[in-house]
């Protein structure tokens, strides 16, 4: 990620990377074809990251949905937060590079599925379809602000991503994707 934090993403090959990170392409791991390959275990890692510290928590039914949501998110965030330079920089030159999208967008909607099961919204069909791309936008939204915000609590990403879930909570309400909260 120290690659992609100084801007180099683009440009790099695994060779690079593997030079950064001490190894030849002979002794990288079997897993590490391609660059992207790295952003593959990236996002995995994260995901196991966020599963195992909102475990038994995040899917509490006593707790809303929404706020069950933003938590998972925003420990997303906290997971990602030693690789956001490196994360930034990926973003910035994923235009210039079409197989760090062509990647992206799979890991995303598998993260987003992920982020659904965790707090036992249905992810499955076209309606599980419809949430994860719909917490995707939310959560790309937050990520923009994310990357700017250097609060110790993130509470500018919070309110953003609080503010998307309401919005996105009234029109999954309005789609019949969600079913309305029961009152405490």
């Amino acid at each position: 990620m120290g690659i992609a934090a100084a801007g180099d993403w683009a440009r790099c090959r695994l060779i690079d990377i593997a030079a950064a990170a001490g190894l030849t392409l002979g002794t990288l791991p079997s897993g590490y074809r391609n660059k992207t390959d790295v952003l593959r275990v990236l996002a995995k890692r994260l995901d196991a990251e966020v599963l195992a510290a909102v475990e038994g928590s995040a899917d509490d039914p006593d707790i809303p949905v929404r706020e069950r949501l933003l938590e998972v998110l925003m420990q997303r965030f906290d997971a990602m937060a030693p690789y956001k330079a490196g994360i930034t920089g990926v973003l910035r030159t994923m235009p210039l590079s079409p197989g760090t999208m062509q990647h992206g967008v799979p890991a995303l909607a598998r993260s987003m599925k992920a982020t659904l099961d965790i707090v036992k919204i249905p992810s499955g069909g076209i309606s599980g379809a419809l949430r994860a791309k719909g917490l995707a936008v939310v959560f790309l939204d937050g990520l923009r602000v994310w990357i700017g915000d250097d609060s110790p609590d993130l509470s500018a990403t919070m309110r953003r991503l609080d503010e998307r879930l309401r919005q996105a909570e009234g029109i999954a309400l309005s789609l019949g994707l969600a079913e309305p909260a029961k009152p405490l």
